[in-house]
């Protein structure tokens, strides 16, 4: 038998799934949630109406699906990204480096376009609340694998989650301004140094730092 191997019927419709996705998620950065349409998504994909029909069979089950793809493929993205990094490089200012990519990334727009959108939206709202905890929760099991003082580390929890709101601010602004005068690397600097110090004054430190500067 000299012929390839065809694809099954289920990665049939797992390469079609993602290829309306990624069409969707694509129209949604671009032309943001008023200006989505599934008429553009079938043109973008490159597919039937009925193809889109077939797999999702309302615009509501459209961007609920496109929502929970961003979120999944974010946090993936995300631990793969910092296991790429040299285990000599990772401290927590590159890993807030790495973090902050997501938040620049033309997908993140799509984001928060569907987090705009979940206000108003009673189909969207509890699908985006949990991508967005399920995100943050990564963030922390990420961060905790890489750093595991960080677990002892008070506070630690509540310093990611505001971490996290400060980009998802930052990202919505850089969308309206691009950073002009550079204010927004400056407030992800000032992050990173307030990371670091959480990471330096865990309990056990006051107790077993060295004394040597005290009796210079």
């Amino acid at each position: 038998m000299t012929g390839t191997m065809r694809p099954t019927q289920a990665e049939r419709v797992t390469v079609m799934r993602s290829r309306l996705l990624d069409a969707a998620i694509e129209g949604l950065a671009e032309t943001g949630y008023s200006g989505f349409s599934t008429n553009d998504v079938v043109r973008r994909a490159g597919v039937s109406r009925g193809a889109l029909a077939h797999h999702f069979p309302t615009k509501a089950d459209l961007v609920a699906a496109a929502a929970h793809r961003l979120v999944e493929l974010r946090a993936a993205e995300f631990r793969a990204r910092f296991a790429a990094i040299a285990p000599a490089r990772r401290t927590v200012g590159k890993a807030l480096d790495v973090l902050w990519t997501f938040f620049e990334d033309p997908s993140y727009q799509a984001l928060l376009e569907l987090m705009v959108a979940a206000r108003s939206d009673n189909e969207l709202r509890p699908v985006m609340a949990a991508g967005l905890r399920h995100a943050a929760e990564m963030t922390r099991e990420v961060f905790a694998e890489a750093f595991p003082d960080l677990a002892e580390s008070p506070f630690i929890g509540e310093t990611l989650d505001a971490i996290l709101a400060v980009y998802s601010g930052l990202a919505a602004q850089v969308a309206l301004d691009g950073d002009a005068g550079g204010r927004h690397a400056a407030v992800r600097a000032v992050l990173k140094g307030a990371l670091t110090l959480a990471v330096d004054t865990r309990p056990h430190e006051f107790t077993n730092r060295p004394t040597s500067r005290s009796t210079r």
